[in-house]
C-alpha cells in the first residue's frame, strides 16, 4: 500500500522538524515543505499530494487561508490547518475553505495522527459517493403520491426553501421533501455547482450571466460572491 505522501507549510523550523520526524516514524511520506505560502502553492501544483498539513501564520503576504482559498480552486486535496489561532475571525475565514482537520498548537503525536488519518478516510469516503454517483442518469421524485421520473440532464436548478427543495426543469417546478443537501448528494457531481448558499445550478443550461446573477430558460438565478470565481471557472470564456 502506497505510503501517504504529505506536504508540510509551517514557518517555524522546531515545530516543521518535529512534524516531519513524528510522521516519517508513523510511516508517512513527506512529500515537500515550505514556509511561505506562494512557493507553497507552486510546489503543490507539481507534486499533487494526498494531503496538506497548513499553519495558518506563514512568511510573506500571504497566509494559511489564503493559501488553501488559491488550492481550492484548483484542486481537490484534503488539508489541515495547524495553528496557535483560535479567534472568531480566524474560524470565520478557516470554515469557508471547508478543512478536513484542524488543530491548535500546542499538539501531541496523536492528535496529529488522528487528525490525518480521519481527513484522509473522509476524503476518500466523499471521492467514492462521487464515483457511485457518477453513472446516475436520472431521479425519481416523490409527489402527490407517485413517483415521478426525471432526467438529470433535465433539471435547470436547485432552491432550497426550509427544509424542502425545489427543483426546476423547464418544463416543472418539483417540492422535494428532502433539504437541498441531501438531494445535490444524490445527484452526479457534474454538472452542478452551487452558485449560492440557498441554489444549486446545471452550468450547462446557462443562458447568460449579468452581475450577482445567471439566467437559465428565463429564470433568475442570484450568485453570491462566494461562489462566483468557481462558477466562472467552469465556464469557456473568450
Amino acid at each position: 500500500m502506497k505510503s501517504l505522501q504529505i506536504y508540510l507549510v509551517e514557518d517555524e523550523p522546531l515545530i516543521a522538524e518535529t512534524i516531519k520526524t513524528l510522521l516519517e516514524e508513523e510511516g508517512y511520506v513527506i512529500c515537500g515543505e515550505n514556509d511561505n505560502a506562494k512557493a507553497a502553492i507552486f510546489d503543490i501544483e507539481q507534486l499533487k499530494p494526498d494531503l496538506i498539513i497548513a499553519d495558518i501564520m506563514l512568511d510573506g503576504n500571504l497566509d494559511g487561508v489564503d493559501m488553501m482559498n488559491h488550492i481550492n480552486k484548483r484542486f481537490d486535496i484534503p488539508f489541515i490547518y495547524l495553528t496557535s489561532l483560535s479567534d472568531q475571525m480566524t474560524l470565520k475565514r478557516v470554515t469557508q475553505t471547508h478543512p478536513s482537520g484542524f488543530i491548535v498548537k500546542p499538539f501531541n503525536e496523536n492528535t496529529l495522527v488522528a487528525n490525518i488519518e480521519l481527513a484522509y478516510q473522509k476524503y476518500k469516503a466523499s471521492v467514492s459517493s462521487v464515483t457511485a454517483n457518477a453513472h446516475v442518469d436520472s431521479i425519481f421524485i416523490k409527489t402527490k403520491g407517485e413517483l415521478v421520473k426525471v432526467a438529470v440532464d433535465e433539471i435547470l436548478y436547485l432552491e432550497a426553501y426550509d427544509n424542502y427543495c425545489k427543483l426546476y426543469t423547464s418544463k416543472k417546478k418539483l417540492l422535494i421533501s428532502h433539504t437541498m443537501k441531501y438531494v445535490s448528494e444524490k445527484l452526479p457531481q457534474q454538472p452542478f455547482l452551487k452558485v449560492h448558499r440557498s441554489y444549486i445550478v446545471n452550468y450547462t443550461k446557462i443562458d447568460s450571466l449579468q452581475e450577482g446573477y445567471v439566467f437559465i430558460s428565463g429564470y433568475k438565478v442570484p450568485v453570491s460572491r462566494t461562489y462566483k470565481d468557481n462558477l466562472m471557472q467552469h465556464l469557456n470564456l473568450l
